[in-house]
């Protein structure tokens, strides 16, 4: 079984500062794909991540107030059991702290679009959880 989580972000979040960060992950293998980039976690979690000006809509249901042209999209998919000592959701958290971190991107991260997980607006990261 799978878990289809997907990011949809503003042009501050780029593919090249999206790589950059991932270099910072141990462990993480990261392929250039045409217009953008694929990786794969130590957790067995991948990313693949496509520029998005062509359809700048966010599709996922519950914005969380979030009003943004989306710039860059990433699908991220949790497949199967992770090895041990590590975790996807870990990461994918690593993940989002650290572009809040490097950049002024608004952004939404959402199961198969349906229900929000973790969002950033004007008032910083926000965990569905909290």
């Amino acid at each position: 079984m799978s878990l289809d989580l997907h990011l949809e972000a503003d042009q501050h979040l780029t593919t090249a500062l999206l790589g950059r960060l991932l270099e910072n992950l141990p462990r993480t293998e990261q392929a250039n794909v045409p217009g953008g980039i694929q990786a794969t976690f130590p957790s067995g979690l991948s990313l693949r991540c496509e520029d998005s000006q062509l359809q700048p809509e966010i599709y996922a249901e519950d914005r969380k107030g979030c009003d943004f042209s989306v710039g860059l999209r990433c699908y991220l998919r949790i497949k199967g059991p992770e090895p041990e000592g590590h975790s996807a959701l870990d990461e994918i958290r690593w993940l989002l702290e650290n572009i809040a971190q490097s950049c002024e991107a608004l952004f939404i991260l959402s199961f198969q679009y349906e229900a929000t997980l973790y969002w950033r607006d004007a008032n910083g990261l926000h965990c569905a959880d909290d």
